[in-house]
């Protein structure tokens, strides 16, 4: 887990100079590799109204999405992918409401609006992994670290006086306290629906909270991301604070960039293999 009392100052999300040392060249370079893209008409059309009386949009938020289970309050992701995703679904079952309402803060970015997803919409007190075997390990491992289930959809504008350069003019965000597995499976598997990019970063396995090992790419959270019958994410996210970037999935062994985190570490991009790809090609031939 990442740890630590949230403050305001959590949600990390910069881009004021080149001489900052939270890494705007590294999202210059991100979004030349990536190659930015159009916000979606939906985003663009959300009024406050909208967000908070509306039908809870879960398709639209899913769709070509970020998954960053076991997030903390990271926002590296968003700060880096900004202007290639536009929808950002976050994690963690190890910090209350309050917490994540102080944090919920982005310099540079006014809140357009924010609602709670209520359990009719999204019945989190249900979910559970699916698909166990015992070398998963205990998903009540740490019951007295997991906090009570609750959902937020916040939608982020950018301030008017930021330039275009800045970042995005929208961003989506849906923060879900639930463990991670289970919310996958209930969210992505469920709805045959792929995320676009799946964050695996300092996942907190043994000390850090976590009940399984995101890392390992033959225990369940590894094997509900690559067996959705919604498909494969295109690219995974892989880092923690001591600089470990390598990806650990063999399906994804193609390197794409690497970014430093603004609290220490670094994260890579990996793609899948052109090997995996061909034989992928092979198989539907």
């Amino acid at each position: 887990k990442k740890g630590g009392v949230p403050t305001r100052r959590s949600w990390r999300f910069c881009r004021d100079s080149l001489s900052c040392n939270c890494g705007f060249r590294d999202i210059v370079e991100m979004l030349r590799v990536l190659k930015a893209i159009e916000a979606p008409r939906w985003l663009n059309e959300l009024t406050p109204s909208a967000i908070t009386d509306e039908p809870f949009p879960l398709g639209l938020l899913l769709d070509h999405s970020l998954f960053y289970p076991s997030c903390g309050f990271d926002a590296d992701p968003i700060r880096h992918f900004g202007g290639n995703i536009f929808s950002f679904v976050y994690c963690d079952y190890g910090h209350r409401f309050d917490e994540f309402m102080r944090a919920l803060w982005f310099g540079g970015y006014k809140l357009l609006a924010s609602r709670l997803v209520n359990e009719n919409e999204l019945p989190m007190r249900s979910w559970r992994p699916d698909g166990l075997c015992r070398a998963d390990g205990d998903p009540f491992q740490h019951k007295d670290y997991i906090k009570k289930p609750y959902c937020v959809w916040a939608v982020f504008q950018r301030q008017i006086e930021r330039p275009i350069s800045f970042g995005p003019d929208r961003f989506s965000l849906l923060f879900l306290c639930a463990d991670g597995v289970a919310a996958f499976q209930a969210l992505y598997v469920a709805n045959a629906v792929t995320p676009k990019v799946v964050a695996v970063i300092q996942p907190g396995a043994a000390f850090g909270g976590n009940w399984t090992d995101f890392e390992n790419p033959t225990q369940i959270f590894a094997r509900s991301v690559l067996e959705n019958p919604g498909g494969q994410p295109d690219m995974l996210l892989f880092g923690d604070a001591w600089g470990h970037a390598d990806s650990r999935w063999p399906v994804y062994q193609h390197f794409l960039r690497r970014y430093n985190k603004s609290k220490g570490g670094a994260v890579g991009v990996w793609s899948k293999s052109a090997h995996f790809l061909a034989a992928q090609e092979r198989k539907s031939a």
